[in-house]
């Protein structure tokens, strides 16, 4: 692999090297199996002209993925890191479209994709809610995100025919109005320190219910992920680490 890196978006944990040929599912297990750190994808970055960069995400079990916004903000980074772009402000072009990243330092704030909040569904005597951003959600609130037992939860949803493709899994509580305490379990993966699209998909639909203010900060175990609506635009902006 071409300058491989170990990267960080807000405690979502990534390979990152430059794109040379399609890797197969096999590859990737074994390149997730050889790394030196834990790790939740593996990202292979291609250049395509001077603003633009392509993301070939995989989960650590070899599954792509529609959307990794963590991930796409590593993109970013290590694109300007290593001279494949000559701006900071640049194109992503990921599954689900093309999204504009602006790196700053080790920070890197994105303008982000809308999510579509869906319908409710009630699994374990919780009342759940759906959401897509390129990948699907299930977003729970709960009185105690810490002890609550995220693994047996994930497990039971999963085995609904509704979600027969997968799901990632939010729980949340809202500690004030900018600030929302979360822990996420996602398919192909597991529990993992923070997420990017799953952080949107519960702005979104905390601020439509008014429950959370234009700007707010979904709080992960991993991290911080700063959220905000401007101009009818939506923004997510965190900071990414070399491990």
């Amino acid at each position: 692999m071409v300058n491989e890196s170990y990267m960080s978006g807000t405690g979502n944990d990534f390979i990152c090297t430059e794109y040379d040929r399609d890797l197969s599912d096999i590859e990737i297990i074994s390149i997730v199996s050889d790394s030196l750190f834990p790790i939740d994808g593996v990202i292979l970055v291609e250049g395509i002209d001077d603003s633009t960069v392509k993301m070939h995400y995989f989960n650590n079990d070899g599954t792509p993925a529609e959307l990794c916004v963590n991930g796409v903000r590593c993109t970013a980074k290590f694109a300007v890191d290593n001279n494949l772009v000559n701006t900071k402000n640049l194109i992503v072009r990921a599954p689900v479209g093309d999204i504009k990243a602006f790196v700053e330092n080790n920070y890197v704030k994105i303008e982000a994709p809308f999510p579509t909040t869906g319908g409710s569904i009630e699994i374990d005597s919780y009342i759940c809610t759906t959401s897509e951003v390129g990948n699907p959600h299930l977003m729970v609130e709960v009185d105690d995100v810490e002890r609550f037992d995220l693994d047996k939860f994930s497990v039971n949803a999963r085995k609904l025919d509704v979600f027969s493709n997968g799901i990632n899994i939010e729980i949340f509580s809202v500690v004030e109005r900018k600030f929302i305490y979360a822990r996420v379990n996602e398919r192909g993966v597991g529990e993992t320190d923070a997420c990017g699209s799953g952080a949107l998909a519960l702005f979104t639909y905390l601020r439509e219910i008014n429950k959370v203010d234009d700007n707010a900060v979904v709080l992960y175990p991993g991290g911080e992920l700063e959220l905000s609506y401007e101009n009818e635009k939506l923004y997510l902006k965190g900071e990414v680490t070399y491990l």
